[in-house]
């Protein structure tokens, strides 16, 4: 049997249909999104509402300044305890190299990471960065301190999954006096998030896809970018 609420107008009755529609929509698409794992749950939900905004970049944040803007320039060094060099020798030039790509096709003013080797090759020490800072005429300094980096999973000779951790810090050089530090964050990364059998992938292949996902990770710190580029 139906019962017809004969209190509500038929107008009223109209725009109810629809409003019990959209309400249903909006639920299907909230479950939707509930029913995606780990982080693109944000990434999908910031895009179905918000379309894909940007990240204010942390250094940005820090200190106001847009390096994007190509108006201050930022030379980028690295360094590594002997424990990681001597198992990863060129692991500060890879980093360097990939990062100064990543940050070019950001329009940021970045020093040569060639002509900061051939420097640090003259002298063999950076000092307190002043020195190095004004032969370059460098406005920031950006000095990376790689502690960890491996690409083995401890008592495992078949699996394989890449770590770093370590600090960076950012150094401000305009004043003409001694850098003071303008920014500082520690970082830690682990790709793929659980360890992979060495037989799905090359150690080759695999080393290249974990230096990419470091340096990226790096030089995001320097630049906004958006929702869907952000590095996990």
């Amino acid at each position: 049997m139906h019962i017809e609420n004969q209190n509500v107008p038929q107008q009223a009755r109209g725009r109810i249909r629809p409003f019990s529609k959209y309400l249903i929509l909006w639920t299907l698409a909230f479950v939707t999104i509930l029913a995606v794992p780990g982080c693109s749950l944000g990434v999908m939900f910031g895009k179905m509402f918000l379309g894909d905004p940007k990240v204010k970049s942390q250094f940005r944040t820090a200190t106001g300044v847009d390096l994007t803007k190509g108006e201050k320039s930022i030379l980028i060094t690295c360094s590594a305890p002997h424990s990681v060099l001597s198992r990863y020798p060129s692991i500060q030039i890879d980093i360097l190299d990939r990062m100064s790509r990543h940050l070019e096709t950001r329009n940021v003013k970045i020093i040569s990471s060639d002509k900061v080797s051939s420097w640090f090759d003259d002298h063999g020490d950076w000092g307190d960065f002043s020195e190095l800072a004004e032969n370059f005429s460098a406005d920031y300094v950006m000095n990376i301190q790689i502690e960890v980096f491996r690409l083995d999973v401890p008592d495992s000779s078949n699996l394989q999954q890449g770590k770093i951790n370590g600090n960076i810090q950012v150094l401000d050089c305009q004043s003409g006096s001694a850098p003071a530090t303008a920014f500082e964050r520690r970082f830690n990364l682990a790709f793929p998030d659980y360890p992979v059998p060495k037989e799905n992938k090359s150690e080759r292949l695999f080393t290249e896809q974990f230096q990419d996902r470091v340096s990226l990770t790096l030089a995001q710190f320097l630049y906004d970018h958006r929702v869907s580029e952000t590095v996990h």
